[in-house]
């Protein structure tokens, strides 16, 4: 949701899971919390009793998440952790405000999230360095904004800007060169690029578009499938982005 695919390892295989959480009324043998399991549904692991919004680092070796945290007034702050749940490490530090779930940078050392300052009514776009815990201000918006960090290393997010259709926005981490993503239509939302950069998928018109981003060929997904997360591990990114035979090709090119 990256520059160079780099293979997260786990045990000398390339990780292929799926990161997720589960909030709610408590369940016998189901504790709330944030789990890790194989895209067919074997080996599910509960690495952490607490957080939510897991995200994969690029390179596969972090999960990144919020947690609610007693200092921020009970809303949620950022943290990091190793795919086991160890190292766990709180990253932002902020007070009366709530951080959304964050986007990690594509070389995996810096992460984005928003905050939303309801007494001003808008949104602070902001960046922190995973290894120094500072950070920084980015952008404001009008807008409550959910970032996306794509390959081109610009941060990427929906605005309305007074209008009634969303149009996806980038951004470059200093804040500079705001301006409207090229190759996406007003209304589309939430892209998320495969870990190499070569695939994008995105919400369009109630489904799902998988697009090459060499150019020219594109797949509609039906809704059936879902809405692919940034809780997918980068290679298992890699894999629900391969075409299958029952997706609508269209503006195809020949090799």
């Amino acid at each position: 949701m990256f520059g160079k695919f780099l293979k997260g390892l786990v045990g000398g295989q390339p990780t292929s899971r799926i990161a997720f959480d589960r909030t709610g009324e408590h369940v016998a043998g189901c504790p709330v919390g944030i789990y890790t399991i194989n895209p067919n549904g074997s080996d599910c692991r509960h690495i952490r009793a607490t957080g939510d919004s897991p995200r994969w680092s690029p390179d596969g070796r972090w999960i990144g998440f919020v947690e609610q945290t007693r200092d921020n007034g009970g809303l949620h702050s950022v943290f990091v952790m190793r795919l086991d749940g160890s190292e766990a490490r709180r990253l932002t530090f902020h007070h009366d405000v709530m951080a959304t779930a964050p986007a990690w940078s594509p070389d995996s050392s810096h992460m984005a999230y928003s905050l939303w300052l309801w007494q001003e009514k808008r949104s602070e776009l902001c960046v922190v360095d995973i290894a120094t815990r500072e950070w920084k201000h980015v952008i404001y918006t009008d807008d409550q904004i959910y970032p996306v960090w794509g390959p081109s290393n610009k941060i990427i997010f929906s605005l309305y800007n007074g209008g009634g259709v969303p149009r996806l926005f980038e951004v470059g981490s200093d804040g500079k060169d705001l301006r409207e993503c090229v190759g996406f239509d007003p209304g589309d939302s939430e892209p998320m690029w495969t870990a190499d950069g070569g695939r994008v998928v995105f919400g369009r018109d109630g489904g799902l578009v998988v697009r090459d981003e060499g150019g020219g060929q594109m797949h509609i997904i039906s809704m059936q499938r879902g809405p692919p997360s940034s809780g997918l591990s980068p290679q298992t990114v890699k894999e629900w982005c391969m075409p299958r035979s029952r997706m609508r090709v269209r503006g195809s090119k020949s090799s």
